[in-house]
């Protein structure tokens, strides 16, 4: 139904994000998945051999009496295919469901003339503030490589922008994070094929890149703003902790005067934020 609906020829900047909403909610951890359909598995492995004992041990034929009853090595077997088979089983169905879904929001997207591989070739408008600065946060703490190449390619983040934690240079809503979107599209464009609004210099983010990184823009309700502002403020108190001790009451000594009352700002509002979301239900 949501696929029907949002299958329209052009997208406003609410109904974009819903579709993206959509074809990120396909792509969850496959290792995490197949783990727990491993549990469940084993569980029925044991739940069926509990039962095929008792089974055994109620209605058997007795060799001797008032001892218990040999259960044949094939019901152990068979329990154990049927755990393996419901495991694998159901890890493969959740895979091809989780795939069927992924195209199809991929098509609702190509319909709106968007690339679902290539969520900012038109721009960063997908995401917003929080989760863009989510994203720079994550992008600050990675070591060189791969990730760290594909954030830069696909967000326009470098090490030198005007982002800095500790405390956070800038906030969502403000003059100087709309500066900060300017400069990372320009990156972008300066990074394209031509100098120009090709993305075919862009990386694309599959299902799979997409199931282990989760980069594509979501739906900003006012559970997951939440969430991300948790990310950059912890972010931003940790290394405010580094750089002038891990005791709080001691940092009107050793923070810049600058700087002291924005990092009481971050380790108030990283207070305020987890307290919130500790009386509401966990959203991924």
């Amino acid at each position: 139904m949501l696929v029907e609906r949002t299958g329209t020829a052009s997208f406003g900047t609410a109904e974009e994000r819903i579709a993206w909403e959509g074809l990120a909610s396909s792509c969850v951890q496959p290792f995490r998945r197949l783990g727990a359909f491993l549990i469940l598995g084993f569980t029925v492995f044991v739940a069926t051999t509990t039962a095929v004992v008792l089974f055994y041990n109620l209605f058997g034929a007795r060799v001797i009496e008032g001892q218990g009853v040999s259960v044949p090595p094939e019901a152990f077997y068979a329990s154990m295919a049927v755990g393996l088979f419901l495991g694998l089983g159901g890890y493969l169905v959740w895979i091809l469901k989780s795939l069927r879904s992924y195209k199809a929001f991929s098509r609702v997207l190509r319909r709106g003339g968007l690339d679902p591989k290539r969520p900012t070739a038109h721009g960063l408008k997908a995401y917003s503030d929080e989760q863009l600065l989510a994203l720079r946060s994550r992008y600050e703490n990675l070591a060189d490589g791969r990730l760290k190449i594909l954030m830069e390619k696909t967000f326009g983040f470098h090490a030198d922008d005007s982002f800095s934690l500790g405390p956070l240079s800038v906030l969502p809503k403000t003059f100087e994070m709309d500066a900060l979107r300017v400069e990372w599209e320009a990156n972008l464009i300066l990074s394209s094929v031509g100098g120009g609004e090709d993305s075919e210099a862009r990386p694309e983010i599959s299902w799979w890149a997409e199931s282990r990184h989760n980069l594509l823009p979501r739906r900003t309700d006012e559970m997951r703003r939440l969430l991300f502002a948790l990310q950059y403020t912890k972010d931003s108190v940790r290394t405010l902790k580094r750089r002038y001790g891990y005791r709080s009451d001691h940092w009107h000594t050793t923070v810049p005067e600058g700087k002291l009352w924005d990092a009481v700002r971050d380790l108030e509002e990283a207070r305020r934020i987890q307290a919130v979301l500790n009386r509401r239900p966990y959203v991924r």
